[in-house]
């Protein structure tokens, strides 16, 4: 039998079995009556048929089954299927012997030495039939040490059959057929009654699988009905539960307690010395159990502690041992971990929580409430659990009150039912192995119904997946092998069969199903106590089945598939065709030194070399079939490009080639790389060298030269591109072995005529975005500027932007560039700026009709077009990248003087343009302002000279300046608009200067006040800064207006105020005219007056007025202005004869001033120097101006000679165009005291005689010998 390496483990009796003897086909009635003897005993137990049971007949014949043997020998039993099935036992050894020969052979557990004793019972039974003699079979209880003969019936070679005897033929894998049998006759749990997959119609599907006729299925029934299970187990998986019972979350702490409930042994006595058992964590194999149960304490398992959740999850599995289908009940209980004891409870805690435990399982307890440790509990009878088990959600009930439904939760549990495991050999009575000889039945049976070349259904029908799935459960085959087995199966028959493709289906079906459970498995690893799934034999088998499978794919493999390029049909076919081989590499089932792989993967680079290559020349080959045109170049470097650019997609990675090459062990776009860089590199460099020698034939021609340069870029990009994609493809230490990685030096020589290209372009295009945009149209309200103006910007844009995609390499060509696209662009600028100025003057921008001139949009829009291009050039520095270049500069050549030398060039360039664009924009500004003065001057005329007095009469000019700012603050860039507000400011303020009359009351002054206080926070408001209000023009016409508006008496005071601030501040000047020296004071009088104490005591320096150059000083002391001091008359000094330094010594007073007039700004002491002559007026020398605040009180007991002294230089006053003194002068044509203060006045500023003496030291020399004047 094929594979015959699977059937080791079947076992003796089943080979006994398939000799074909003669054996009785129905019942006899001794057969009934050992069956009605043996329900008897069981009664309504599910016990299990063991050693103790005993069957035969007495010496009378009469058949009997009991539980201890007779005391009469066992004389003889037919040789049915009851005979060796129902009566040895697998837990001790059992011998049969034959009476004629003396052989005795052991039938008892399966020892290494099986197979010897199984041929010898063969060799026995051959013996028998053919002597055809009744022999004697004894069955030996090495035990009991007690013989049990049976005779067996049959018949020798070529003797005539009865006609009641039936003799079955050999089924295919006769073994599994009868486990499969057996589970289904006798089904672990409630069969399903759905319509096909009752335990009849699964029978008769078997049947058909292992194509047995009915006959021999009756025989093999008969057989398998007293093969009743035993030793079950329940396989419990506690997942989940959810909605626990608690008060507070911190103190809810689960875990679970699981027991196998036995009614039958309810008087039991419990002990609570057993603590529960937490699940195993470190095996991967499932705890084995007595088949015994305990008589005193029953077993409990514990699941981990889930800490602080209402919705706790486990996933722990358990296997508990089972006595009786219908009695037994899985109980299950849900406790509390007290948080304050933790894991590490007291034992006394212990012993309570176990004692109140078993008092709940038992229902003896007389508690009324719930126990605090408990949450509550899951019954679960055994008769309810289906044949193919259950993972269901169960409710959780209270554990105190019997017969309540409320639920206390729910609880996520799997279970289901199998056999267990033998005690002697640790193994079930089927193994994988056996799965795989009945998972290879079912699916040959499954591809004998397929057309021809017909795929197989990814999934077998129900009831042959049922049947492998409770045959798989019944014996401990978990889920993962079961599937892994359908792999196997699947693949070995793909690899004998010439069509390797009829099951690829059902294959990648059942890979991905695999992957799934294995992901689920190793996801779990943590809270399973499973860490290796399956075993090393299962993945021996299933490397040794993907092997061969890979290897038939190999030889298989078409060679009319195209691998490059990769496109989409062709990966698709890839995919389906390699589909199964990838999802095989891709378990991690394989061992890291083995390469399943290899022959396929040389197959497949071979092959991939191959078609790279022919593809690739048959491509080169094309570019050159334009020999016979005129400069071929050109014709060429435009194929080349195409292809360049087709290349760089062929090897741009896609992950759905990368996902297949990989998982193959090879690097596709790697290899595809390497064969198609070295002949497109070579093909780029040749090419550009003969565009060099194109362009410098043809460099007069502007066209040819424009087309190349277009052509020469196109072919730079492209090689960028390919470049880029080709060295991300390879590794970083295979990039210098790329040939197309010096492709910018290539291109050296075309960068000069790309500029130049530029240049042309920009030009141009400048020339046709103002031709199509003269009449300054705007398509849309928001929008600020005019096409023209978009097409100069993304003509720049478009410059900058190929500049960056170019991104040469070596610095210095790299800084020439910038510098080169930088000029070019401030020229486009400059040249916009220039053509938009005189398209204004010649399309009447400035609206120069005899109307109101007003700013329209296409002003706004026409120097938003201006600002717009503008703005551009404060972008360069960031989009040309001006730091890094000029920094790579600076360390190539290790100077950096070069690079900030190339920086500040750049920067030049930039502020250089920018400020002859602003000059123009001055220019309209200034040009548009100059419009509007006339309407600003005709509407200031009506408050500055018509109607001064009305308030209201500025409100024409408000208006005519809001409809125009208001145009500008919606149309113009918020950038613009504070040059034009600023331009108006200036125009204003000259304007009411001009207009503001002169001399008139001060009244009309202060009215104008309030006028340019009104203009001033009009433009405040609008957003024009303090600084550009605070112009010098204002501050002029603000000064006058302050000045007019004051009375003659505080203009006067003003005067002297200045005069005496003058005096004080004066620094040494070359007009020196001497000093002063007096000593002054004041006393407080009654009344709230002063009298005012100056000494006048010397003068020195004097200048010289006489003929002789000296002079006969006095002075005279006087209070000013006189409207203050009109009764304090002027006193004098005595006159010193020819002198320069006269010496006075003469005390003034000045009586009854009043106290308040001391702290008046402006109010003086004026002590004027003055040269006698005897013959005309005086002359007038100079003057000293003391500031009454700053005169100190004295003590009436002393005197002014007790102050110190103070020399005050001496000054002449002169004429001033500004200030109190112009306004005085202005207004002396009504007012009288003005008039009065100034004919005063000129005495002194207009009649000043020259200096007669010598310079300062020789006038004293000479003095000093002439003596004193007589």
């Amino acid at each position: 039998m094929r594979n015959s390496k699977y059937r080791s483990g079947m076992c003796m009796r089943t080979r006994l079995l398939s000799v074909p003897w003669k054996f009785t086909a129905s019942k006899t009635d001794d057969e009934r009556e050992w069956d009605s003897n043996l329900e008897r005993i069981r009664g309504s137990r599910s016990a299990d048929v063991r050693t103790e049971l005993y069957r035969g007949a007495d010496e009378d014949g009469v058949p009997f089954v009991s539980e201890t043997p007779k005391a009469t020998a066992l004389k003889s039993v037919s040789l049915d299927s009851s005979s060796f099935l129902g009566v040895p036992s697998t837990e001790h050894d059992m011998k049969l012997r034959s009476q004629s020969d003396g052989d005795v052979i052991d039938g008892g557990s399966q020892t290494s030495s099986g197979r010897n004793k199984r041929r010898k019972i063969a060799t026995l039974i051959n013996r028998v039939r053919h002597t055809g003699r009744r022999s004697t079979v004894s069955c030996m209880n090495s035990q009991s040490m007690k013989c049990e003969d049976f005779k067996i019936h049959v018949p020798t070679t070529g003797r005539q059959h009865s006609e009641d005897v039936f003799y079955p033929q050999n089924p295919v894998n006769e073994n599994v057929y009868c486990g499969i049998l057996r589970c289904l006759l006798h089904p672990l749990g409630n069969p399903d009654v759905t319509t096909g997959l009752r335990p009849g119609d699964l029978i008769h599907r078997l049947k058909e699988v292992f194509e047995v006729n009915q006959e021999e299925q009756e025989f093999y029934i008969r057989q398998e009905m007293f093969h009743r299970p035993h030793s079950i187990q329940a396989n419990i998986c506690i997942i989940e539960a959810k909605g626990l019972h608690t008060d507070t979350l911190e103190n809810c702490n689960p875990y679970c307690l699981v027991n196998i409930y036995h009614p039958l042994h309810r008087n039991s006595s419990f002990s609570p010395k057993t603590s529960p058992k937490p699940s195993p964590k470190s095996s991967p194999q499932l705890k084995k159990h007595s088949t015994t149960l305990p008589t005193e304490v029953e077993e409990m398992l514990k699941t981990n502690t889930a800490k602080h959740t209402v919705d706790p999850q486990w996933n722990e599995e358990f296997q508990l041992p089972m006595e009786d289908l219908l009695t037994d009940e899985i109980h299950l209980f849900i406790c509390n971990q007290d948080q304050e004891s933790g894991a590490e409870k007291p034992h006394h805690d212990k012993l309570h929580l176990l004692s109140s435990l078993l008092k709940n399982v038992l229902h003896v307890s007389d508690h009324d409430r719930l126990d605090q440790h408990l949450f509550g509990k899951v019954i679960i009878p055994v008769r309810e659990i289906p044949a193919q088990g259950c993972d269901w959600w169960w409710d959780i009930t209270s554990p105190s009150s019997k017969g309540s439904k409320l639920s206390w939760g729910k609880c996520h549990i799997k279970v289901h039912l199998s056999h267990q495991q033998s005690s002697v050999t640790g193994s079930q009575p089927f193994s994988v192995e056996d799965y795989y000889q009945a998972a290879e039945q079912f699916y040959k049976h499954a591809i004998k119904g397929l057309e021809v070349n017909a795929p197989l259904d990814p999934y077998l029908n129900k009831q042959d997946s049922r049947i492998l799935d409770l045959f798989a459960q019944s014996y401990g085959i978990s889920k993962l092998s079961q599937i892994l087995i359908h792999i196997v199966v699947l693949l070995e028959w793909s690899s004998s069969h010439d069509d390797i493709t009829t099951v690829d289906q059902a294959l990648q079906v059942t890979l991905q199903e695999l992957q799934m459970i294995w992901a689920s498995k190793q996801f779990d690893i943590s809270a399973c106590s499973q860490k290796m799934p399956i075993t090393d034999a299962e993945i021996m088998m299933y490397r040794r089945a993907a092997k061969n499978y890979i290897s038939t794919l190999s030889d298989q493999l078409d060679n009319n598939i195209e691998l490059f390029p990769p496109y989409l049909d062709n990966i698709n076919t890839l995919r389906q065709k390699f589909g199964v081989c990838i999802l095989l590499l891709e378990l991690d089932l394989w061992d890291s030194k083995s390469s399943p792989h290899s022959p396929l993967t040389q197959k497949i680079l071979r092959k991939l070399q191959d078609d790279t290559d022919h593809w690739t020349s048959e491509k080169v080959e094309q570019i050159y079939s334009h020999d016979t045109v005129q400069d071929p170049v050109i014709p060429r470097m435009n194929a080349l490009v195409e292809l360049t650019n087709l290349l760089s997609s062929h090897c741009l990675p896609m992950g759905v080639v990368n996902n297949l090459y990989n998982t193959l062990g090879i690097g596709y776009f790697r290899i595809v790389s390497f064969c198609v860089e070295r002949k497109i590199s070579l093909l780029i460099k040749e090419l550009c060298h003969e565009l060099d020698v194109y362009q410098r034939k043809y460099h007069q021609f502007s066209v040819n030269i424009t087309y190349s340069s277009r052509l020469a870029l196109r072919m730079f990009f492209a090689a960028k591109k390919f470049y880029s994609v080709v060295r991300d493809n390879v590794s970083r230490r295979d990039v210098f072995r790329l040939t197309i990685h010096q492709y910018q030096d290539w291109f050296l020589d075309a960068l000069v005529f790309w500029l130049q290209t530029f240049r042309t372009e920009c030009l141009n295009r400048i020339e046709r975005a103002l031709e199509i945009d003269k009449d300054v149209v705007v398509t849309h309200s928001l929008v600020k500027f005019s096409n023209s103006s978009v097409d100069v910007k993304a003509c720049f844009a478009q410059i900058t932007e190929e500049w960056r995609q170019i991104d040469y390499h070596d610095p210095d060509a790299s800084v020439m560039g910038i510098i080169k696209i930088t000029d070019l662009i401030c020229d486009g600028a400059r040249i916009y700026t220039d053509k938009i100025h005189v398209m204004m003057e010649k399309s009447n921008f400035y609206d120069d009709g005899d109307e109101q001139f007003d700013i329209t949009e296409r002003l706004c829009i026409t120097l938003n077009n201006i600002e717009h291009v503008r703005q551009y050039l404060k972008e360069l520095p960031v989009l040309l990248d001006w730091e890094s270049v000029c920094m790579l500069l600076s360390t190539k050549h290790e100077n950096d003087d070069i690079g900030n030398k190339s920086s500040s060039t750049l920067s030049r360039l930039i502020t250089s343009a920018g400020q002859e664009i602003l000059l123009k924009c001055s220019l309209l500004i200034a040009q548009i302002v100059e419009k509007m003065k006339v309407d600003m001057a005709r509407f200031m005329g009506i408050f500055t000279q018509k109607t001064p007095e009305k308030a209201s009469s500025i409100d024409q000019l408000f208006q005519y300046l809001s409809t125009n700012l208001r145009t500008l603050k919606e149309r113009l860039f918020d950038s613009m608009y504070p040059h034009i507000t600023e331009e108006l400011w200036k125009t204003i303020t000259e304007l009411m200067e001009e207009q503001v009359f002169i001399g008139e009351r001060p009244e009309y002054y202060s009215q104008m006040k309030q006028f340019l206080r009104a203009l001033t926070s009009y433009f405040a408001k609008d957003g024009l800064e303090e600084s550009k209000i605070q112009t010098e023009q204002y501050n002029s016409l603000k000064a006058r207006l302050e000045l007019s508006s004051l009375s003659t008496e505080e203009l006067m005071l003003e005067y002297f105020n200045n005069l005496a601030d003058d005096i004080v501040n004066q620094e040494a000047t070359s007009d020196f005219l001497g000093n002063l020296a007096v000593k002054v004071s004041y006393i407080e009088e009654t009344r709230g007056n002063v009298t005012i104490f100056i000494k006048v005591i010397r003068a020195s320096d004097l200048p010289g007025l006489d003929h002789s150059g000296l002079s006969d000083p006095y002075v005279v002391v006087s209070l000013y202005p006189k409207t203050m001091f009109g009764h304090n008359k002027p006193q004098k000094t005595k006159v010193v004869e020819q002198t320069l330094n006269p010496v006075f010594n003469t005390t003034f007073q000045f009586p009854n001033v009043p106290r308040e007039y001391m702290s008046v700004r402006g109010a003086v002491l004026l002590l004027s120097i003055l040269d006698h002559d005897k013959i005309g007026s005086d002359d007038f020398a100079g003057e000293v101006a003391i500031h009454l605040s700053s005169i100190s009180p004295m003590e009436m007991s002393t005197t002014v000679d007790s102050k110190h002294a103070i020399m005050l230089p001496i000054k002449r006053p002169t004429r001033q165009t500004q200030g109190p003194y112009k306004v005085l002068v202005e207004r002396s044509n009504w007012d009288k005291t003005a008039k009065l203060f100034i004919t005063d006045r000129r005495r002194f500023i207009e009649k000043q005689r020259q200096r007669t003496d010598l310079n300062s030291r020789m006038s004293g020399f000479l003095s000093f010998f002439r003596g004193k004047k007589s």
